[in-house]
């Protein structure tokens, strides 16, 4: 109970999401639920004021405490959170409802039509059900009618919904998140209570248990079980107050997908020269130029993709002086990052790393074995010898030798950039790189 009691007065909760930022402000009472309403002995924390009216709900609505999700059904965490929700619906049974708010990411392209297939097949009573299967995957469009199909329901109703109401009950769905300053998925408040990312279970316990003691005693006054979740974030906070460490654009190592930076002081370089191991790295340019361009990227990072035109647009500025070395550090919730690195490392085996870098950074639709052969045909490989490399296990140990180097360095996300040794965390514009380089060389 005392680690519970140490928990809940933190309220920061460290982020395992998709997202475009994820940190809770440190507790503070104003707007807050009342302390009267908690039982004796516990701290205040902070409370939202978040409204589930018209949302899909799933569990009793005289349950005394309310989980709002807020998910993505192509986020990796997402789905394992989900697993997390169902032990605790299973656990606390009737004490708990889950009501889910629909936020698709958008860089996670499958992510917006499977929502309004979840919103459609709630039109038809069936939720939960399409909610188990999307997260269950695939998410294409064939998958996505098979689910509808194999529930039960009502193909042309489904067709229709998806065309209609369940867009704009998507709609004012993205809306709420945007209100409230939900920026990454999963996201969850519990009877107003911030909690971000696939927490362990734990956690989940230690706040429902704080924030049933606190209904039961509303409940004890003579509040109705169902008027609790009403009453319990009324006067809460309208929005979560904006990270103040927001880096600029990328996807995290640790889940996170961020978005753009705020501006605010501007993006941060580095004010310290890192040294940076470059050997048997990619390069191009002179080995002596005066500017070297270190990049740690991942193939299915979208904020990678969006880099390349800014360093193009460097090297562009200096011609002859730019050396860029490239880096593989695929993040572990892009699930075809790994297979297009060593898509990249066979092609350098041939030694057309870039045509195939470009190749690999441009490829849109499914990525699979086909696709990577189709492209290292088109580049004029030998297909039979890019497949046996791609099977060697010598080229995992080239990509996680650069994941070693990231790591060493505390690179936790793509893209991340040293500038002659300063760092530059995110897709950030090309006057950011002009900066560096104007700071000096080594």
């Amino acid at each position: 109970m005392r680690h519970a009691i140490v928990l809940l007065a933190s309220v920061v909760f460290t982020s395992m999401g998709c997202s475009h930022a994820t940190s809770d402000p440190s507790p503070a009472p104003a707007g807050g639920v009342a302390s009267a309403e908690l039982p004796a002995g516990l701290p205040v924390a902070k409370t939202y004021r978040v409204p589930v009216d018209g949302l899909p709900a799933m569990g009793d609505a005289r349950a005394l405490v309310t989980i709002v999700a807020f998910t993505d059904y192509q986020c990796p965490y997402c789905r394992r959170a989900e697993a997390t929700l169902t032990q605790l619906r299973d656990s606390y049974g009737s004490q708990v409802r889950v009501v889910v708010a629909e936020k698709p990411l958008p860089m996670h392209d499958r992510a917006r039509p499977a929502a309004v297939a979840a919103l459609a097949a709630s039109a038809q009573g069936a939720y939960d059900l399409m909610r188990g299967r999307l997260f269950a995957g695939p998410l294409d469009d064939a998958a996505i009618a098979q689910a509808a199909s194999d529930i039960g329901l009502d193909s042309r109703r489904f067709d229709a919904d998806r065309a209609g109401t369940a867009r704009e009950a998507l709609a004012r769905s993205e809306a709420l998140a945007e209100r409230l300053g939900v920026r990454g998925t999963p996201t969850f408040f519990i009877n107003g209570r911030h909690v971000v990312g696939a927490q362990p279970i734990e956690t989940f316990r230690a706040v429902l248990d704080e924030r049933l003691a606190a209904a039961r005693a509303l409940v004890a006054t003579g509040v109705r079980p169902e008027d609790v979740y009403a009453r319990t974030i009324a006067g809460g906070a309208e929005r979560v107050e904006e990270p103040t460490d927001d880096k600029g654009p990328g996807c995290g190592g640790d889940g996170e997908c961020k978005g753009e930076g705020k501006g605010g002081d501007g993006p941060v370089i580095g004010d310290t020269v890192e040294k940076v191991p470059t050997d048997q790295a990619p390069s191009r340019g002179p080995a002596r130029a005066p500017i070297t361009i270190v990049e740690f990227a991942d193939y299915q990072c979208p904020f990678c993709v969006r880099a390349e035109a800014t360093i193009h647009a460097v090297e562009q500025a200096h011609p002859g002086d730019v050396r860029f070395v490239f880096k593989n550090l695929p993040l572990p919730f892009h699930d075809l990052a790994r297979p297009m690195a060593k898509a990249a490392v066979a092609a350098d085996a041939q030694g057309h790393f870039w045509e195939m870098h470009d190749r690999l950074f441009a490829l849109t639709g499914t990525v699979d074995r086909a696709a990577l052969d189709g492209v290292a045909r088109d580049l004029g490989l030998d297909v039979r010898r890019f497949d046996r490399d791609l099977d060697d296990a010598s080229l995992d140990s080239r990509i996680d030798a650069d994941d070693a180097d990231a790591r060493a360095l505390g690179v936790r996300g793509t893209p991340t950039f040293f500038v002659n040794g300063r760092r530059i965390v995110g897709a950030q514009p090309a006057a950011v790189f002009e900066k560096a380089i104007a700071k000096g060389s080594r």
